[in-house]
C-alpha cells in the first residue's frame, strides 16, 4: 500500500516486484563485488522528477521495500526477463507498461553498472513519453545521457561491461528520440538542429514546414537532390510546391513503389473533385501499402463522391477492419448501404458505430431515421430517449407521428411483432418530450391520438394542442395558419360531441358542449 501523489489522502495497492534467489552460493553472498568496479561517479545519473503533483517515488505505507540486493550480472538478467514479456503483450497497453515500470525502478533503485543504468533509463524516458507530467523529465533524462556518452568518465572498460547484454541503441539513436521528445514539447528549432546535425534531411524537411520556412526546406530539398535523389524528397517537394509532376517522379524513382507518392496525388485530385483520377491513384497506394486507414477513408469519401457505392462499400469496410473504433467510417458505411437500397444493413452498421461513439448525436440521428424505415420501432423510441438527453428540446415530429400510427394501426414490426406491445414504452416518451417541449401543437395533437382509450387525457392533449396554435402571434393573418387553427378546433369540437355523448350525467354533458361553445366563440372573435 502507498500514494503517488502529494494530494493522495488513501493509500493504494501498489505493484512491485520481488525478487527471490532459490539457493545461495558463495559466490552471490557479497553482490556488492561486482566483475568491474564502478563509483557513483561513473553511474549514469538518474534525475527526479520535480513535479508538483507526482512523487518522485511512491511513498510506501510501511517505510521502504526491502529489496534482495542484487548483481550487476543479475540486473541485466531482470531486464532480460522483462523485455521478454514486454514483448510478448501488446504494445501501448497501460497495465503492460505499468508492470514494466515495477522492473525498471528494481533495477534503477540499485544501479551498480554503467550499461544497465543506461538502458534501464533510456527504457523509462520511452515510457514517460506518453505522460504529460513526465514528458519534461524524460527529455531532460535523455538529454544528459546523451551528454555523459560524450564525456571521458567513466572509462571505456566500465562502460563496455555488460554493454552487449543490455544492448544500448547507438548514439545517434539517442538523439534521434531527444528530437522526437523537442518536438512533441513545442521545441522545434531545438530538433531540428539535432536532425540537421545527425543529417536526417526528410525529418528536417518536416521540422521546416512546421516553422513556416517553406522556402528554407525548399532549397534543403533541392540541395539534397542533388546530392542524391530519394523518391521521400521528391514527395517532400511535392508537399511544398503542390506539383504533381513532383510526385510522378518519385513514384517512378522507386519503381512504382512509393505508397506516399500516390497518397498524395490522390488528395491533390480529390481537392480539385477529380475523383477518378484520385480513386485511381488511392487504388495504387493502397496496393503498394493496404495498411492505411486514412487512405482507405478517403478513397470511401471519394467513392460515394463519384456515386459509386459499391466501391465505398468496400472502403469503410476495409477501414474498419483495421480501425474499429473509426466511427466516421462505420457512419459513411451506414450511409453507403441506404444508397445501396440495403436499409437493414445500414441500421446493424449504425449500431457499430454507436459503440465507437455513443456521444454523436449526428449518428443517433442516422440511427432514428434508418430505424423508422426497417421498423424497429423500439430502437426507435430508445434512439428518441438518447437524443433528448444530448440535446435539450430535441423534437422530430415527424417521428412521433409513425410510431403513433403504428402504434393505432397495430403494424407489426421489423421482427413481425405487433406495434401494440411498444405503447406504454411510447406514452412514457411523449410524456418526458411535453415536459420539455410546451408549445408543440402537433405533439399535444399525436399525444392525444395516443390516447384515444382515455377520453379525459385525449380532450385535455387536444385543449392544449389547441392553445398552442391560438398562442401564434398573428395567425389571423397568415391563411396556412387559419386552416391549421381551423382544423384543430373542429377537431377539438368533434372530440367533445364524441365526450358529451358518452357521458354518465347530463350535467357532465352540458359542461363539455359549453367548453366547445367557448372555444369555437374564442376562434371566431
Amino acid at each position: 500500500m502507498g500514494k503517488r501523489t502529494r494530494f493522495q489522502v488513501d493509500d493504494k495497492a501498489q505493484l512491485i516486484l520481488e525478487v527471490k534467489r532459490n539457493s545461495v552460493s558463495s559466490s552471490d553472498v557479497d553482490c556488492t563485488q561486482v566483475e568491474v568496479s564502478h563509483t557513483n561517479s561513473s553511474l549514469p545519473k538518474d534525475l527526479n522528477l520535480d513535479d508538483d503533483t507526482i512523487l518522485n517515488a511512491i511513498s510506501f505505507t510501511d517505510g521502504d521495500v526491502k529489496s534482495t540486493q542484487v548483481s550487476a550480472t543479475e540486473q541485466a538478467l531482470i531486464l532480460g526477463v522483462m523485455e521478454d514479456y514486454r514483448r510478448s503483450r501488446a504494445s501501448h497497453d497501460e497495465l503492460t507498461e505499468e508492470e514494466v515500470q515495477a522492473y525498471l525502478t528494481y533495477v534503477l533503485g540499485q544501479m551498480r553498472s554503467w550499461s544497465v543504468g543506461v538502458a534501464g533509463l533510456l527504457l523509462r524516458s520511452k515510457l514517460e513519453k506518453g505522460s504529460s507530467r513526465r514528458l519534461e523529465r524524460s527529455m531532460r533524462q535523455i538529454e544528459e545521457l546523451f551528454n555523459q556518452t560524450m564525456r571521458e568518465e567513466p572509462s571505456a572498460g566500465q562502460r563496455s561491461h555488460l554493454f552487449y547484454a543490455v544492448k544500448i541503441v547507438p548514439v545517434w539513436d539517442m538523439q534521434k528520440q531527444l528530437a522526437e521528445l523537442l518536438l512533441a514539447l513545442g521545441a522545434i528549432g531545438s530538433a531540428l538542429q539535432i536532425y540537421e546535425e545527425l543529417e536526417m534531411w526528410e525529418e528536417a524537411v518536416a521540422c521546416y514546414q512546421r516553422l513556416g520556412k517553406s522556402e528554407k526546406a525548399e532549397t534543403v530539398i533541392r540541395e539534397q537532390l542533388a546530392v542524391r535523389e530519394t523518391p521521400n524528397l521528391w514527395c517532400f517537394l511535392g508537399d511544398i510546391t503542390r506539383n504533381i509532376e513532383h510526385y510522378e517522379k518519385g513514384w517512378e524513382l522507386s519503381k512504382h513503389r512509393s505508397a506516399r507518392a500516390q497518397r498524395c496525388m490522390g488528395y491533390l485530385y480529390f481537392a480539385k473533385e477529380q475523383y477518378a483520377k484520385c480513386l485511381e491513384c488511392f487504388e495504387k497506394s493502397l496496393n503498394v501499402n493496404a495498411l492505411q486507414v486514412p487512405v482507405w477513408f478517403t478513397y470511401g469519401c471519394a467513392a460515394m463522391a463519384a456515386k459509386d457505392f459499391n466501391l465505398a462499400v468496400r472502403a469503410f469496410q476495409r477501414c474498419v477492419s483495421i480501425d474499429y473504433d473509426n466511427f466516421e467510417a462505420w457512419n459513411n458505411l451506414a450511409s453507403s448501404y441506404i444508397k445501396l437500397g440495403k436499409k437493414k444493413k445500414a441500421f446493424m452498421t449504425l449500431k457499430d458505430a454507436i459503440k465507437c461513439n455513443y456521444e454523436n448525436w449526428r449518428i443517433w440521428e442516422n440511427y432514428l431515421l434508418v430505424g423508422t424505415d426497417c421498423g424497429e420501432f423500439g430502437e426507435v423510441i430508445r434512439a428518441y430517449h438518447r437524443l433528448c438527453d444530448l440535446k435539450e428540446k430535441w423534437v422530430d415530429e415527424e417521428i412521433l407521428g409513425i410510431l403513433v400510427r403504428a402504434v393505432n394501426e397495430n403494424l407489426p414490426d421489423a421482427q413481425g411483432n405487433p406495434a401494440k406491445r411498444i405503447e406504454p414504452k411510447l406514452r412514457e416518451l411523449f410524456g418526458r418530450v411535453t415536459s420539455r417541449v410546451t408549445d408543440k401543437a402537433e405533439i399535444w395533437r399525436l399525444y392525444a391520438q395516443l390516447c384515444t382509450d382515455d377520453q379525459d387525457k385525449m380532450l385535455q392533449y387536444l385543449q392544449k394542442a389547441h392553445r398552442c396554435v391560438m398562442q401564434t402571434s398573428n395567425w389571423e393573418k397568415d391563411i396556412d395558419q387559419c386552416h391549421t387553427v381551423a382544423q384543430q378546433s373542429l377537431q377539438l369540437a368533434d372530440s367533445y360531441v364524441s365526450a358529451s355523448s358518452v357521458a354518465k350525467t347530463s350535467t357532465q354533458s352540458l359542461q363539455l358542449m359549453s367548453s366547445a361553445k367557448l372555444m369555437i366563440k374564442g376562434v371566431l372573435h
